[in-house]
């Protein structure tokens, strides 16, 4: 079973999607983007900008999507089957 997310922009400002099997996701880890001095991105706003990545076997990947909003297709994922 997959699930679509959506990619972290590369340096051109492309932002592609990727569809992840679920049952080779070991888990999350939530980051933050960071500038060129090491220093934490904020939004306008002031909270910092943050991405997931999704640790696989073999793999990690990095997404836009929060934790919430991945486990919430997993399990939707889950009871419609």
């Amino acid at each position: 079973m997959y699930i679509t997310l959506s990619l972290t922009p590369d340096r051109n400002g492309h932002q592609g999607q990727v569809a992840l099997n679920i049952e080779r996701i070991n888990g999350f880890k939530e980051n933050c983007y960071h500038d060129i001095g090491g220093n934490v991105e904020r939004d306008g706003a002031g909270y910092p900008q943050t991405y997931t990545e999704v640790l696989m076997k073999g793999a990690t990947v990095s997404v836009t999507e929060p934790i919430q909003t991945i486990l919430g297709k997993i399990k939707e994922l889950n009871e419609s089957n």
